[in-house]
């Protein structure tokens, strides 16, 4: 058989393979009356699996590589969570995970780990305000987008640990009683565009927005990239800060914006080869500390470019500064998060729209301590002794 021919057979089972797997895509439907077991294992590449209905027990996907599977959730609650363990190449889109009349079993209200390429978008994510577990947890997974979603009522909103290749994009967090995001022993991540805000500390605690550090044992954290997050109210900005294990290492925040009522705007104690620049930092008008302030480490290797830092206390006309979007692009954006998530095509200075929109107007600022204070007093009355799900 000549080369030529060779080639053309070659061509012709590309096109037939390409032209079965068109064909084999459908959209499949699930419900909580289905064989989930069943309807799972029925799936094949490129197919949708369309979830509607109210699930009262976990929702559990493991040990499979379903090649590429789209799952439209956005008509369906999964009232005790999800958890996938050793799943690859599957996007979430929509759904509410979580309630908030009762506190789960399970300390994370969606759990992803050991996968890889798994897109979450678009979802809403409750917890009950008991200060206890997170709403979404990655470890130890690789090439994962977590983007356009809202937390509220967690102790942390979102948590990374362990892992490689994840964005963190356009993510609304609310009412947490510890942290944002947990950014935990992880190599390249890019946190984008999240906004944090209505905090309740816990137990006389300081929450942050977004927090990172290293594990005692393993590489520092590196490459990790804090670009255009909004952290207003009663919270720390951005701190990364572990004497123990050292903060990391080409970490770098930019284009930041804090309006808090302590003094942390962006901490990083520890930190080598950082950078740091285009980020606002100020507090609030009602803030108690002292001014809001940039604090590094010791380390020469770090660098400081422009940044704007406001100290409002006392002031009474509802003056609030606006942020200031950064347009750095870091040369892994394109080469992280899954690989069938299309959500992250305009990356950069416009990434701060969704930000921008948890920043007050000037004539609101009055309010802010008002509205946390109630929002405490609300979580704080509602909370019964906990009742675990069988």
């Amino acid at each position: 058989m000549t080369t030529l021919n060779r080639l053309h057979l070659a061509v012709a089972a590309s096109l037939a393979l390409a032209s079965s797997v068109a064909h084999a895509q459908r959209i499949v439907e699930l419900t909580p009356a289905s064989n989930q077991k069943t309807v799972l294992a029925s799936l094949q590449p490129g197919d949708t699996l369309r979830i509607t209905g109210s699930f009262t027990s976990i929702f559990a996907m493991a040990n499979r590589d379903f090649g590429r599977l789209t799952i439209d959730a956005s008509g369906a609650q999964f009232l005790a969570g999800l958890k996938i363990n050793n799943v690859h190449n599957v996007s979430f889109i929509g759904g509410t995970y979580g309630r908030s009349d009762v506190e789960l079993a399970a300390w994370q209200t969606v759990r992803i780990d050991n996968s890889s390429h798994i897109s979450f978008a678009n979802a809403t994510v409750i917890g009950n305000g008991d200060d206890r577990g997170t709403g979404l947890l990655v470890a130890t997974s690789s090439f994962v987008t977590l983007r356009d979603s809202r937390f509220q009522g967690h102790l942390t909103g979102i948590g990374v640990r362990s892992s490689t290749d994840v964005m963190v994009m356009r993510n609304q967090i609310t009412g947490s009683t510890a942290d944002g995001i947990n950014i935990i022993d992880n190599q390249r991540v890019i946190v984008g565009s999240n906004s944090c805000s209505a905090f309740v500390a816990w137990q006389g605690g300081h929450p942050d927005c977004i927090q990172l550090w290293s594990l005692t044992g393993r590489p520092l954290q590196a490459d990790v990239f804090v670009l255009n997050n909004s952290s207003i109210g009663f919270q720390q900005g951005y701190l990364s800060s572990d004497p123990k294990t050292g903060s990391g290492t080409r970490l770098l925040f930019a284009g930041n914006y804090v309006l808090t009522s302590t003094s942390h705007g962006i901490t990083c104690g520890n930190c080598t080869e950082s950078q740091f620049f285009e980020n606002v930092i100020s507090n609030l008008p009602t803030a108690a500390n002292g001014a809001p302030s940039l604090k590094l480490g010791p380390s020469p290797t770090n660098i400081v470019g422009v940044n704007q830092f406001y100290d409002l206390r006392g002031r009474t006309d509802g003056w609030l500064p606006s942020p200031t979007w950064s347009a750095y692009v870091p040369a892994i954006a394109g080469m992280i998060g899954s690989r069938w998530d299309g959500g992250l095509s305009a990356f950069g200075a416009a990434n701060g729209a969704l930000a921008a929109a948890a920043v007050p107007e000037p004539a609101n600022w009055v309010m802010l301590g008002l509205g946390f204070a109630l929002i405490g007093r609300k979580l704080r009355r509602r909370r019964q002794p906990p009742h675990v799900m069988a």
